[in-house]
């Protein structure tokens, strides 16, 4: 039986077409960048995986702002670019994927509010699907103030289906209410094949970006601080070592128990990237101040003890009140977790975190 070659070249497209598949649309559905006039800002937009919050001078007039943002490719954000409105309370904004079954949800808010002296760490919430906690303050508008950032969205990456109180940075119990709660953790095999076996619970002043190539770009420590220069930094906290410390490669470090750490370093503002990264070892040009916590006062103990450890001044360095600064406080539960090492079970609990003035 002979095909006509007319019907043949007919169902040869209709073949391949039936074998290609359709384009897949873009999931993505996030904020990337944030911007409001430079001169109104006190420091970068901080741009979590939910939030952007814009610390602005205290001129300002936040009724009628228009911020604009750099969302996901093919993605959409609901208002518009530059919408005005009014930021004395918080305002949403909704960024919808090309598929539009995909979408996120960011809080936006305007904050005047200066640093607190004290921190109690009784305010948390879930954030990120629910994955993990994050702390904040409330600020004197009513809205949530999100001052100190820790390392749990990078863990997101490895953590699976992991409870949020198994991440390296949750709430634990406080003196009188809830307390922050830093635990250094396995990650899992692939991250331990390529070095980064251990996560140490971290907590700090300032804002996460993950940065894949660099980790310790990931951290950016530090926020505006207006004020004089602290005497000290007084805290309380319970400390247990995990069992045995290992590196990044994995292995045992032997006769090495962990230790954790805290410090604060005031340092000069600039106009851009006003920050310390994850990898400065105190050694940056602007800083004015450090407070750390002495070796000899890293302790463990099952009962909350009490620290409180001075600021010093760097050498040739003066404190000039007239001046602006940018304040880091940091905490973590291995010492040099930073370079992936540490003892995981590892555990510092602190709470009332204070800036002591006389």
């Amino acid at each position: 039986m002979l095909i006509k070659k007319s019907y043949i070249l007919f169902i040869i497209p209709i073949l391949l077409s039936s074998c290609i598949k359709p384009e897949e649309l873009d999931t993505d559905a996030d904020i990337l960048d944030a911007y409001i006039p430079a001169e109104y800002l006190t420091t970068d937009p901080i741009i979590t995986n939910t939030s952007v919050e814009f610390r602005v001078k205290s001129n300002v007039d936040v009724t009628k702002q228009a911020p604009t943002f750099t969302i996901s490719k093919n993605a959409t954000i609901d208002p518009i670019n530059g919408t005005i409105r009014d930021y004395t309370q918080t305002q949403i904004s909704t960024v919808t994927a090309q598929d539009p079954r995909w979408k996120k949800a960011y809080t936006i808010t305007f904050n005047k509010d200066e640093l607190s002296t004290i921190y109690s760490f009784n305010h948390a919430e879930l954030t990120d699907k629910d994955r993990y906690y994050r702390f904040y303050t409330i600020g004197t508008t009513g809205n949530k103030v999100y001052d100190w950032a820790s390392g749990n969205p990078g863990y997101v990456t490895v953590a699976g289906d992991k409870p949020p109180n198994d991440y390296p940075t949750t709430v634990g119990e406080g003196i009188n209410g809830q307390a922050a709660k830093l635990q250094t953790v396995y990650t899992s095999s692939f991250a331990a094949a390529t070095g980064n076996p251990i996560a140490a619970g971290n907590l700090f002043l300032g804002s996460f970006k993950i940065n894949l190539l660099n980790t310790l770009k990931s951290t950016k420590f530090g926020l505006p601080y207006t004020g004089d220069l602290p005497k000290s930094v007084r805290a309380y906290y319970k400390y247990k070592p995990g069992p045995e410390v290992r590196n990044q490669d994995f292995k045992v470090v032997p006769n090495v128990v962990d230790s954790f750490d805290i410090y604060a370093i005031l340092f000069e503002s600039r106009s851009k990237d006003n920050f310390l990264y994850g990898d400065h070892d105190f050694k940056d040009p602007r800083n004015v101040a450090i407070a750390r916590i002495p070796a000899k006062d890293r302790l463990a103990t099952d009962t909350w003890r009490e620290i409180n450890f001075p600021f010093e001044l760097v050498p040739g360095k003066t404190f000039d009140p007239t001046k602006e600064y940018v304040l880091a406080i940091v905490m973590t539960s291995s010492i040099d977790g930073a370079r992936f090492t540490g003892a995981i079970g590892s555990t510092l609990i602190v709470d009332n975190v204070e800036l002591i003035y006389n």
